[in-house]
């Protein structure tokens, strides 16, 4: 599940960065704006149980409590109540994104290991049937198809065995899939 994570953290940080350019051009709307994306963020991240939701919850309540007179450390006291909660929220918003490119990065860098295995283990199913090559689709028919093939070649079954107990079936098929564009855009 965690090229699901990744997606959706990818899709919130392209959605925060839409919230991010209204602090340049709308800043009235702004802290309004940031909340909404805050609790959108939380409950879709919710759903697959995702540790950063308790930094989205932990910002946004640092963002609320601005409103009952709190003001961070890094906030000059007698700042207007809107500059500090916008300022807050500019913050908050940097603090989040770090927290979710850091996740990405950590799940790209467990998954290109990963991929790279099965890669290879592609290339080693095209040397042994060249008209796998021209066989390749990259719809789910197409995954499966390949995943059964590593299922019952010698040389793939350790690969298969592998992947089956260090992956879930929904990370291999987003590799595979990957793969398997990769190698259909360098057929054109």
């Amino acid at each position: 599940m965690q090229c699901i994570l990744r997606e959706k953290l990818m899709s919130w940080a392209m959605k925060l960065s839409t919230v991010s350019s209204i602090y340049r051009n709308d800043n009235v709307r702004f802290v309004a704006e940031y909340l909404a994306w805050l609790e959108a963020a939380e409950k879709d991240l919710s759903s697959i149980r995702s540790p950063i939701c308790v930094i989205l919850q932990s910002e946004k309540n640092t963002l609320l409590s601005v409103l009952d007179g709190y003001l961070p450390d890094y906030i000059l006291t007698g700042t207007n109540l809107r500059k500090a909660q916008r300022a807050v929220a500019a913050h908050s918003g940097e603090v989040i994104s770090k927290e979710i490119y850091s996740k990405i990065g950590e799940i790209d860098q467990n998954l290109a290991p990963l991929g790279d295995n099965l890669a290879r283990s592609v290339a080693v199913l095209i040397g042994k049937d060249p008209h796998l090559f021209d066989t390749l689709t990259g719809s789910q028919e197409g995954v499966d198809a390949l995943w059964r093939r590593f299922s019952t070649e010698a040389e793939t079954i350790p690969i298969y065995n592998y992947m089956c107990a260090k992956l879930n079936r929904v990370d291999v098929n987003y590799l595979l899939i990957d793969i398997i564009q990769n190698i259909l855009s360098s057929k054109t």
